[in-house]
């Protein structure tokens, strides 16, 4: 499946996302602080004003001033410093007349009150406005100014702020609420950045693209196997079953939905734990699943170095072996058939030279003694080896033992009932195949080139004997003769006389192996292949 190029990678995407989304939420939120600020700060001023206004207008400085008590200049010095200190513009005491007992500008002291806005004051009324004086355009609030001892207005307090100053403090409370959200934005950004390499790294550097494409071809790939696939996490919790482990788990009981159970609880013996635990593979393991041999391999999953769960495979040991029967029979059968075709050919090549010297009555003892020796070997075999499968197979063994120039002897003794089945042939193939391939190997390099092979049958029990005349084993490699992967022929070997092994084990029977005395090694195996009631 093909997909476009995006315009974007994720990592861009989600931090234009982030930034888009945190630019909007920060200059709404930051209008609206401003805008509160703002309103606050103006309140606040004011507030500040009507308070001074009326400190002013209850001080004694300004009463005795307005009365005539105290010269305009004590009411100067008192209004300067508070101003000074409270940091307003200008604080005017004013007399009924408007006219100034205090000012900023000494020069405009004795002068009236410029603003227009002064009228109500003179009328008793405490009030905010806003208007251009001698300073120019400023808030002010006014103040009446009575006497304590009988309550006349004697005057009026304007205590004011120059609208510049006002914006001056506005400006910089949006000063510090823009830089705050350039602040809150950098910071948003470096951390949608973090958040968007961080997600990149935990899928490893993928698109959602390429991700949708190749869980697609995991589910594909999954479905199509013919092994059975199961994973684990940490907690030993299933997380994936394939079809084809459903399908094994229903031929062992086991049913219903199984992603989401731990492993433990529905699937005995598949030994995924150890893995957890250890992080240690495990390869060609053998087990068993409510009486369904299968033939397991189990790997961990490392995300980061971590073992994060364990994934393993298996398939129906049954089919494996049926496999390996069948490619093991394939192989012997082929090394027959060449063997054979050699043999064929020389004997064509000895009657053609006969033939043109003439010599046909040689000729004719010479076809008589073939056929006479393939009548007395096929009649010697098929007498003591009644199934025709097993026959076949030891008539192809002796024509590939001669073709080595190797003497292959069928015990005397030997007698081979018809096997129940096709099964017990193929076991039964698959034991000599091995047993007799071994001995072949070990007579490569001997000087005496003999194979004596005997199978007796006893009861409900067949008996195996193959002999050689080679080197015979190392003694210290009896023991382990029969491991999987253990040779001492080199690397890559040792899975013959495992394989016969397991197949003798199957059958309820054991295979040993020993030196004889005289040189050379014996291996027999015992294996229940018969029903009780079949006689020799």
């Amino acid at each position: 499946m093909s997909w476009m190029r995006p315009l974007f990678h994720l990592r861009a995407r989600i931090t234009l996302l982030v930034a888009t989304v945190l630019a909007l939420v920060l200059v709404v939120t930051g209008v609206m602080v401003e805008w509160k600020i703002e309103q606050q700060t103006r309140e606040a001023l004011t507030e500040k004003l009507v308070l001074l206004s009326r400190a002013v207008a209850e001080s004694d400085a300004a009463i005795r001033g307005l009365r005539g008590e105290t010269p305009a200049t004590a009411v100067q010095t008192y209004t300067e410093s508070l101003r000074l200190d409270t940091q307003v513009d200008y604080i005017t005491v004013m007399d009924m007349a408007g006219i100034r007992l205090s000012h900023p500008n000494p020069a405009q002291i004795g002068a009236r009150f410029a603003g227009g806005d002064e009228a109500e004051a003179f009328q008793g009324r405490s009030y905010v406005s806003s208007a251009r004086g001698t300073l120019g355009l400023s808030l002010r609030a006014f103040t009446p100014v009575r006497n304590p001892e009988d309550g006349r207005q004697i005057g009026a307090v304007a205590v004011g702020i120059l609208v510049t100053d006002l914006n001056h403090a506005v400006i910089s409370v949006q000063k510090r609420v823009g830089l705050g959200v350039l602040i809150g934005f950098g910071a948003g950004i470096l951390g949608a950045m973090y958040v968007a390499g961080r997600i990149k790294r935990i899928l490893l550097g993928m698109e959602p693209a390429e991700i949708a494409t190749l869980l697609q071809q995991r589910s594909a790939l999954l479905q199509s196997v013919r092994e059975g696939i199961i994973a684990v996490d940490r907690d030993l919790t299933i997380t994936l079953v394939n079809e084809e482990a459903s399908r094994l788990f229903a031929l062992a009981g086991i049913h219903g939905e199984l992603v989401g159970r731990r492993h433990d609880e529905v699937i005995p013996l598949i030994g995924m734990r150890a893995v957890v635990e250890t992080g240690v593979p495990q390869y060609d393991q053998e087990g068993d699943i409510n009486g369904l041999k299968i033939l397991s391999s189990r790997l961990p999953v490392l995300v980061d170095g971590r073992i994060a769960g364990a994934v393993a495979t298996f398939r129906d040991k049954t089919e494996v072996s049926r496999l390996a029967e069948q490619l093991t029979g394939v192989r012997h059968f082929a090394d027959a058939l060449r063997a054979q075709t050699h043999e064929f050919m020389n004997k064509l090549h000895v009657i053609l030279g006969l033939v043109k010297l003439g010599e046909h009555e040689r000729l004719k003892d010479y076809v008589a003694g073939i056929a006479g020796r393939l009548d007395d070997e096929l009649g010697y075999v098929l007498q003591r080896v009644k199934d025709p499968v097993v026959a076949g197979f030891l008539l192809a063994r002796f024509s590939e033992a001669r073709e080595q120039a190797i003497l292959l002897q069928l015990d005397a003794d030997t007698a081979v009932p018809r096997c129940p089945g096709e099964a017990e042939a193929h076991d039964l193939v698959t034991i000599l195949g091995n047993l007799l391939e071994n001995a072949v190997e070990a007579l490569q390099h001997a000087s005496d080139r003999e194979i004596l092979l005997g199978l007796w049958q006893e009861g409900p029990w067949l008996h195996v004997s193959v002999e050689d005349s080679g080197p015979g084993l190392p003694e210290e490699s009896l023991e382990r003769l029969f491991e999987r992967g253990f040779s001492t022929k080199g690397d890559n070997r040792g899975l013959g006389l495992w394989h016969a092994a397991r197949t003798v084990e199957a059958r309820g029977g054991r295979l040993r192996a020993w030196n004889r005395e005289g040189g050379g090694a014996v291996f027999e195996a015992s294996l229940r292949l018969f029903p009780e009631e079949v006689l020799p």
